[in-house]
């Protein structure tokens, strides 16, 4: 709760202002909420009055609990679904994070041995300074040797 309370200060959102405008608001909430299952309790009535005329008193309970379970399925699938793309996406950067670790601890210990061999120290650290250089001289940006930051075009 201490991470959300910082995070939100830093967006600019005060969370003691949030929460007493909640707590305010509680009772308009509740009462929101119980009348608008007030009103769904009633159109389930309705809806079985309705279905009680055209189908029958044994079938239209069934169908209204057929379209409440059909509702939950659909539900319980998406919820499924998202679970599931959840865990994959947070297997795949977890994989990606031990790559990561495995190709750093290998380079961390082949390096102090590449470092000591006589070819490294006689080609490879001279062309690793070339090609750095050149990296550098050949950046977008870079001042070619001119010192006054003026192009010459």
């Amino acid at each position: 709760m201490h991470l959300i309370a910082l995070a939100a200060s830093v967006l600019g959102i005060e969370v003691d202002e949030l929460l007493e405008h909640l707590k305010k608001n509680a009772m308009a909430w509740s009462a929101l909420a119980l009348f608008a299952l007030i009103a769904l309790v009633f159109g389930l009535v309705a809806l079985n009055a309705w279905f009680t005329l055209v189908w029958g008193p044994i079938v239209a309970p069934l169908l209204i609990a057929a379209g409440a379970l059909l509702i939950a399925l659909g539900i319980y699938a998406a919820i499924a679904i998202a679970d599931s793309i959840a865990r994959r996406q947070a297997t795949q950067r977890r994989n990606a994070a031990e790559k990561t670790a495995l190709v750093t601890t290998a380079a961390l210990t082949a390096l102090p041995l590449v470092l000591k061999s006589d070819l490294m120290k006689k080609v490879g650290i001279p062309i690793g300074g070339a090609l750095a250089a050149a990296y550098l001289l050949a950046k977008p940006g870079s001042s070619h040797g001119h010192s006054n930051g003026h192009d010459p075009d």
